[in-house]
């Protein structure tokens, strides 16, 4: 499922956990134009040792973590179609954000309709 959350009044966060693991977080700025993606996935692995002597508890416990992240920037004028663009700007105002018009924000390859 995935959350959304005003940033401020012209970015929207979209945030969904992914079945595989991870979570992927897309920012869509709509005063830059552009929608940045950022995959992080973090994996913590507990080991206890062996007991030191007959009879005695473990004593000793190791900890690994690490952590991966993976980000990527796209500008709106790249998309080949504006519907998820056209949808998050209206969530956002939905929310009380106050982006520009799409028309300002849609450059490019992108048909700006003026009535958006």
């Amino acid at each position: 499922m995935t959350e959304y959350k005003k940033v401020d009044d012209y970015t929207l966060l979209a945030m969904s956990e992914l079945p595989a693991g991870g979570t992927l977080s897309r920012y869509f700025n709509f005063a830059a134009g552009e929608v940045t993606s950022i995959f992080s996935q973090k994996t913590e692995m507990k080991e206890q040792g062996e007991p030191g002597y007959e009879g005695a508890e473990s004593v000793s416990i190791s900890v690994s973590t690490a952590l991966t992240s993976q980000m990527l920037s796209k500008n709106f004028s790249d998309f080949d179609d504006t519907h998820e663009i056209e949808r998050m700007h209206a969530l956002l105002k939905e929310q009380g954000g106050n982006p520009p018009p799409l028309n300002e924000t849609l450059i490019g390859k992108i048909n700006k309709n003026p009535t958006l």
